[in-house]
């Protein structure tokens, strides 16, 4: 009796997500096979995806080098400046 149920599922399952794949009725039949609109769609749709990981990923980047620079600045040596006098009895 599982075995028939997991069975069921999932081909309920399969068949559920190659209908929920074909997304709306503009995007799948309103264009034909390798038509300029098509591609030119399909195009825009990956500029769409692509720019907030593109953005995300640079500033991530940027975050990243500017923090091993700072790191590798405080592992520099540290050079003691000469004190300066600030006021005349401080020469002594």
């Amino acid at each position: 009796m599982r075995r028939i149920l997991v069975w069921s599922s999932t081909i309920l399952l399969t068949d559920a997500g190659w209908a929920l794949a074909q997304s709306c009725a503009m995007c799948g039949n309103s264009f034909g096979q390798n038509d300029p609109t098509q591609r030119a769609f399909s195009w825009s749709i990956l500029f769409m995806m692509a720019t907030p990981y593109t953005i995300v990923g640079s500033v991530t980047a940027w975050l990243f080098f500017n923090y091993r620079r700072a790191a590798r600045r405080r592992s520099g040596v540290v050079r003691e400046l000469p004190r300066v006098p600030m006021h005349k009895g401080d020469l002594a």
